[in-house]
């Protein structure tokens, strides 16, 4: 049997003696640490960034960083005996010095041996404040990447932009935005991390079905390390598309019912749907018609099996219009509009129509 040098507490199975004092000994005579851990804190004095193992990242409150900090480090701190630490809780962080910070640290501890304990120890620490890289490129307008969103109608409806801004202001977007610049074209957006450029792209290609094509300029190769640096840019090209829009399937006139950002639902003028993927879109299956003409709008006044009749309400004229199977269930009174392409007048639903 042995026995506590300290205390002469026998020493028991769960508890065994750790360099012949028990664990509340050991605590109280020898301490966790050889001497009072001093941790060295670095934090960007723009964006308030933590580096941390040489890593630039964010932050809930000083407290969590004294702890990540001490349990990242302890090792070369504590006494011979101590197996393992870990901080619990940091708690009364003030300052001691004009230099250092202190803090009480809830400590649980494994000694060697496998003796279990918790204790509170004080931890001092000094605040350094610089600018992280990620700033630094920031102030100088250096950007690894550019996101360049166009429309495929030549310019971005307000809507479009409204959109586009929305997405890099997400959280985990923002703080890699360089610069947005607007042109008669599009959006242009300078991003840090190539990643988060493709993260925007990606989502974009998601909601909006647009072709997204990246390229690479190399502007500088590290050969030791393997390393190429250079500008990512991506082109996200939005499809010229809506509901109510009319397009040609396959050379055939239809009109799109619905249009996600994966797929359009384009009803032909004999009645029967179609559902295109935009893979298919962009192989030019679908297209808008060049020699499209919109016609004045008509009013239904008669109807048979064969035909519909209509008066032109501009000009008081009265046609005649083969009756298709999208054009049963109609009734006096029904608004039609008349478009053509090349020379042959197509009747559909104004209300079938974008802004109809």
């Amino acid at each position: 049997m042995r026995y506590c040098v300290k205390c002469g507490k026998l020493e028991e199975p769960d508890k065994p003696l750790i360099n012949g004092l028990c664990p509340d000994c050991f605590i109280k005579y020898r301490g966790v640490f050889k001497k009072t851990p001093v941790l060295n804190i670095v934090i960007c004095s723009k964006c308030g960034m933590w580096r941390h193992s040489g890593k630039w990242q964010s932050y809930s409150s000083l407290e969590e960083i004294v702890a990540q900090s001490l349990n990242a480090v302890y090792r070369k701190f504590v006494n011979d005996g101590i197996e393992y630490l870990e901080v619990n809780d940091v708690r009364g962080i003030h300052r001691a010095t004009r230099e250092y910070y202190e803090a009480l640290v809830d400590l649980s501890i494994l000694f060697k041996g496998g003796a279990y304990a918790t204790t509170t120890s004080i931890v001092r620490f000094k605040i350094e404040k610089i600018v992280c890289p990620r700033c630094l490129r920031k102030a100088g307008k250096a950007f690894n990447a550019l996101v360049q969103v166009r429309s495929e109608r030549g310019f971005l409806t307000e809507n479009e932009i409204d959109y586009v801004y929305d997405i890099v202001a997400e959280d985990g977007i923002a703080d890699e935005v360089i610069e947005i610049n607007e042109n008669k074209n599009g959006i242009d957006i300078k991003i840090l991390d190539p990643v988060v450029a493709k993260r925007i792209a990606a989502i974009i290609s998601r909601d909006k079905g647009a072709k997204v094509i990246e390229t690479f300029k190399l502007r500088k190769y590290d050969p030791s390390r393997g390393i190429k640096q250079g500008i990512t840019t991506i082109s996200v090209r939005l499809p010229d598309i809506s509901e109510g829009d009319i397009v040609l399937y396959n050379g055939e006139p239809g009109i799109v019912k619905r249009f996600s950002g994966t797929r359009i639902i384009i009803e032909k003028l004999d009645g029967s749907e179609v559902k295109v993927s935009m893979e298919d879109y962009w192989r030019g299956i679908v297209s808008k018609p060049k020699d499209l003409v919109m016609e004045n709008e008509y009013t239904v006044v008669g109807y048979d099996s064969s035909s519909i009749y209509l008066v032109d309400n501009v000009t008081g004229e009265f046609i005649e219009y083969p009756r298709s199977a999208s054009l049963y269930n109609l009734k006096q009174g029904d608004k039609m509009r008349g478009f053509r392409i090349g020379n042959r007048l197509y009747i559909v639903r104004s209300t079938d129509l974008k802004g109809g």
